[in-house]
C-alpha cells in the first residue's frame, strides 16, 4: 500500500495527534510520498513499540503539550487502527527493560523526599507489566524477574524505613 494512500485513510478514522504521530514516525524510515509497505510491514513497523518510542522521542512536546496526550494513547490508537492488540509481546518488552535497568539501591543514596517518590514510580512500573494480559497469559516469560526486582524494592524500602 502506498504510504500516503495509508495516511489518507489513517486521518479519516484516528485523531489528529494519531495522524500526525504516524507521518513523523513514517517520515524518520521512508519517503512517504512514494514508498509502499504491505499490511504486515505497517503493523510490524507501528507495534513496535521501542521503534514507537524513538521515533516519537523528539516529538513529545507536540504530544504532551497541544495535544495533552501520550506516547502510550498514541501507540493503543495505532493498534486498534491496524487491528493489533495494544497489550503485546513489543510492549511488554520494552516496558521489561525499562524496569529491569532499575536498580533499586540507588534508591538509598537519593534525599529521603525523592526516595519515597522514586520507589512509588517503580511499583507503578511493575505494577502496570504485572496487570497487563500479555504477562498473565506469558508469566513465564519475566515472573522470576519482576519478584527479584520486587524482592529487591521490598529491601530498600525495608532499609530507608517506608512501609
Amino acid at each position: 500500500m502506498k504510504l500516503a494512500l495509508f495516511l489518507e485513510e489513517l486521518e479519516k478514522k484516528v485523531p489528529k495527534i494519531v495522524h500526525l504521530c504516524a507521518i513523523h514516525m513514517l517520515e524518520k524510515v521512508y519517503d512517504i510520498h512514494n514508498d509502499s509497505l504491505s499490511k504486515d510491514d505497517l503493523n510490524a513497523f507501528f507495534t513496535n513499540y521501542h521503534s514507537h518510542n524513538k521515533y516519537l522521542n523528539d516529538y513529545a512536546g507536540v504530544i504532551y503539550n497541544k495535544f495533552d496526550s501520550s506516547n502510550e494513547e498514541v501507540y493503543e490508537s495505532l493498534c486498534h487502527y491496524l487491528n493489533e492488540n495494544p497489550d503485546n509481546k513489543s510492549l511488554f518488552e520494552y516496558r521489561l527493560t525499562r524496569i529491569n535497568n532499575q536498580e533499586p539501591t540507588k534508591y538509598l543514596t537519593l534525599e529521603p523526599e525523592m526516595q519515597k517518590a522514586a520507589i512509588i514510580r517503580v511499583e507503578e512500573k511493575i505494577a502496570s507489566i504485572e496487570n497487563s494480559q500479555y504477562y498473565l497469559d506469558n508469566l513465564f516469560e519475566a515472573k522470576e524477574q519482576i519478584e527479584a526486582l520486587k524482592q529487591s524494592l521490598e529491601l530498600v524500602k525495608r532499609a530507608i524505613g517506608i512501609d
